[in-house]
This record gives C-alpha cells, sequence and structure tokens, in this order.
C-alpha cells in the first residue's frame, strides 16, 4: 500500500500511530486545504510528527522561539508547522486567525496573501486556544507513550549511538517527568561531540 510504504519514510522515528499516519498521509497528499491540530500530553509523539513533516514536505516551521508569521511571505509554503500552538503569544494567534480565514498576513510594516497552505499544529492544552481558531481545525487526539515505546523513540532518534546509550538517555529523560522527545534530540547531539567516557556518564547521570 502506498501509504504503508512511505511511513518509512515520513516518520519513521516514531513508534506505532499507524491510524494517525494514516490519516495525515491523507492530508498530506489531498488536493483540498486542510487544517490538522494533533492534541496530547508529552511524549506522545506531537512533535516528531511535525518534525516528520517538515523534514521531508519542507514546509515552514513555528514554534514559541519563533512567532513571525512574516516567514510565510518569504517562502510562500504550502505546508505550516506551529508546535505547541497553545502556548503562542496572543498576537500570533490573532494572526493566524486572518491566515486561516482567507490567507491573509498583516505585519506592521507589510500585508501579503498566501492561498492553499494547509497547517498542521499540536497543543497540549486545547483551552489556551481561542474558539475561533479552534473552528479551523480537524482535531485528532494522541495518547501518552508508553515508557518502553519513549525508550524505542529514543533508539530510533539517535542512530548514530549505540542502542544502550540512546536508551540511557531515553530513561534520563523518562525519569526527570518531562518526557520531551526534543531532549533525547539535544542530550544526543552532545554526546556525539563527546569522546571522554567520564564526561559521558556526567551527562547521563540522573
Amino acid at each position: 500500500m502506498k501509504f504503508l510504504r512511505m511511513f518509512n519514510k515520513e516518520f519513521k522515528n516514531i513508534c506505532g500511530f499507524d491510524d494517525v499516519k494514516d490519516i495525515i498521509m491523507h492530508v498530506l497528499d489531498c488536493t483540498e486545504n486542510f487544517n490538522l491540530l494533533l492534541i496530547g500530553q508529552l511524549s506522545s509523539a506531537k512533535s516528531l510528527f511535525l518534525l516528520g513533516i517538515i523534514e521531508s514536505r519542507k514546509g515552514v516551521y513555528f514554534d514559541v522561539y519563533n512567532q513571525s508569521l512574516d516567514m510565510l511571505n518569504k517562502k510562500t509554503p504550502k505546508i505550516t508547522c506551529i508546535d505547541e500552538l497553545d502556548k503562542m503569544s496572543t498576537d500570533f494567534q490573532n494572526q493566524l486567525l486572518n491566515f486561516l480565514e482567507d490567507g491573509h498576513i498583516k505585519e506592521r510594516s507589510s500585508h501579503y496573501e498566501i492561498q492553499n497552505c494547509k497547517v498542521f499544529a499540536t497543543c497540549t492544552d486545547i483551552s489556551g486556544l481561542s474558539k475561533s481558531v479552534k473552528s479551523y481545525f480537524k482535531r485528532l487526539h494522541l495518547a501518552a507513550y508508553t515508557e518502553e515505546q519513549f525508550l524505542d523513540v529514543a533508539v530510533r532518534l539517535l542512530p548514530k549511538l549505540k542502542d544502550t546509550t540512546a536508551r540511557m538517555i531515553g530513561e534520563r529523560v523518562w525519569n526527570q517527568g518531562n518526557k520531551d522527545v526534543r531532549d533525547i534530540i539535544n542530550i544526543g547531539k552532545l554526546l556525539r561531540n563527546i569522546d571522554d567516557r567520564e564526561q559521558m556518564g556526567y551527562v547521563l547521570r540522573p
């Protein structure tokens, strides 16, 4: 099947969620404009889905550190990804609402229009979104990973490290309670630049 063949490329780092993968692949490949909101707690693969979409489809990515929609004017993308939409500023959400309504972006110094752009977003607490913004999204609720699934994701995310090291990183992140896959990626990047075993042990210390 077409979608099953593409899972390895689009979402190779995600354990399970085959039904969600199927829905997202349909949305990515359909010709209609479609906005999708992934809702779930930490360790529910929300951010991993966005990263998979961005890496394979070359869209534009926004998060709490990058909240200027002016990037849309510079790249005129067909796909926009927004991580943790519920944590974005009120100003960003208001601009996004204009964009969702008619494709218009209004910045202080510019006003432009972008058509046929699909929006994929994630959130933890949907109450942080206005009713108007929520109305433009179809919603998918994602269950949280089990600890074993989370460790499997760590191994998939860190193919340049030994499986045992990747699992140790996953265990550290899980036991700290934040269960954020982005922490796995960041620690993995740090360890790739460390050759000394003592330093590596210090980084992985609980």
